[in-house]
């Protein structure tokens, strides 16, 4: 396949994604197979430049997907910095007779992405101009594929994006990621108390006001890795991925206190009642759905401001485990 055709074929690959994290393993993928590099990964950092997501391809052809431990060489953080310091999008630094050229995909007040190459000498004019057309092709595509997966008014993903996310657990999305434990998912359903009293006193904008504070309160005290979607109004669903019943109750109640701590004008306290299911595999999804719901409403009868998982209801005769499985109806 000559050079044109074999970008071409990767320009297709691009445009077919549907999905954040396959547009990144085709991105990857295409460098690879064009440069040949020594490594290729996609770096995350927060704002406080420390790394939060590195993904990286497997010679098996799966990306990895990696929260947790990540090591930054030296050198790789001081080129990240001068980087910053200069405001460049692209720098190409050498080091151990490797050169390493580094390239910002996106950046925000919260985070910033970097495709990060390590090669066995320096990129030639021809290399440095195959790889600026695949990124401006890989940014205006993610930055659509944004736009259509998130809400608007919030930022935090849409309800359409959280029933293709439920796929991809219960399909076993072919991504493989280290941090792979036994541990479990959960789905939690927040609800805003009393949120048509603030739209009804004090109107609709102050109401918008409100839930762009939840919405960047939720942002700051979930992981990376967990999902967090606004499913309509003043209700927000949340998929905790690889965390223990303790640390599923910490981080909610992190969220419960971090909201009532929420200062506007006009309003004593923001308070939201929550409802936690155990996300299981062999359930179907409307049913684990039902569940967490059925758990938020025992927290709105009980004082709201407060937080149930759907066993504790079982376990007081208020809710029975019927279900749906997962193979007796077909998934979208």
């Amino acid at each position: 396949m000559s050079i044109s055709n074999n970008i071409l074929h990767h320009i297709e690959n691009f445009t077919a994604q549907r999905d954040k994290e396959l547009l990144a393993f085709s991105l990857l993928k295409s460098i690879r197979n064009i440069l040949t590099p020594v490594k290729a990964s996609i770096l995350t950092l927060n704002s406080k430049d420390e790394p939060t997501m590195e993904i990286t391809l497997a010679s098996s052809d799966k990306c990895r997907f990696n929260h947790k431990n990540i090591h930054l060489p030296p050198e790789i953080k001081k080129s990240i910095e001068y980087m910053n310091s200069w405001q460049l999008d692209e720098f190409v630094d050498a080091y151990d007779h490797q050169h390493v050229s580094f390239h910002l995909l996106k950046q925000s007040r919260q985070n910033a992405q970097y495709l990060v190459i390590t090669l066995d000498k320096k990129p030639s004019k021809s290399e440095n101009y195959i790889i600026k057309g695949m990124l401006s092709i890989y940014s205006n595509f993610s930055s659509l594929l944004i736009e259509a997966q998130t809400d608007e008014l919030t930022g935090l993903m849409n309800r359409k994006t959280f029933e293709e996310s439920i796929v991809k657990l219960y399909q076993k999305f072919d991504v493989e990621d280290d941090e792979h434990t036994e541990q479990s998912n959960w789905i939690a359903i927040i609800d805003l108390d009393h949120f048509k009293n603030i739209n009804d006193n004090f109107g609709h904008l102050y109401g918008d006001e409100v839930l762009i504070h939840v919405s960047r309160v939720m942002q700051q005290t979930f992981r990376h890795d967990d999902l967090l979607f606004r499913f309509g109004g003043e209700e927000f669903v949340i998929l905790m991925k690889n965390r223990g019943r303790k640390d599923c109750e910490r981080v909610l109640e992190a969220l419960r206190q971090n909201v009532q701590n929420i200062k506007l004008p006009n309003i004593d306290a923001i308070t939201v009642s929550i409802g936690v299911c155990e996300f299981n595999d062999d359930v179907f999804h409307i049913t684990l759905m039902d569940r967490a719901d059925q758990a938020l409403y025992y927290s709105k009868q009980h004082g709201r401001n407060q937080i149930t998982f759907f066993d504790q209801v079982v376990a007081e005769g208020l809710a029975v485990e019927s279900q749906v499985n997962a193979g007796e109806i077909d998934l979208f």
